[in-house]
């Protein structure tokens, strides 16, 4: 295992349920072993094992949930 830690800055994440909603999608991804939503300062951070995850999905999973990585 690889594990590797990514940060983005979220646009569109200013309540408790738009941070659950984050974390949630991103909790279930095969390979994120952590996430670590700030609200306040609209941050995600993940831990992963990139040998079974990469940045990009995780960049898609967080865009597909309808929010905007700065």
């Amino acid at each position: 295992m690889a594990v590797q830690n990514i940060a983005f800055n979220v646009e569109g994440m200013t309540t408790d349920e738009s941070a659950g909603i984050i974390k949630n999608s991103l909790s279930v991804l095969n390979g994120v072993l952590e996430v670590i939503v700030d609200l306040n300062a609209r941050r995600v951070a993940v831990e992963y094992d990139d040998e079974r995850l990469n940045d990009e999905i995780i960049k898609e999973t967080i865009e597909d949930a309808d929010f905007s990585i700065k």
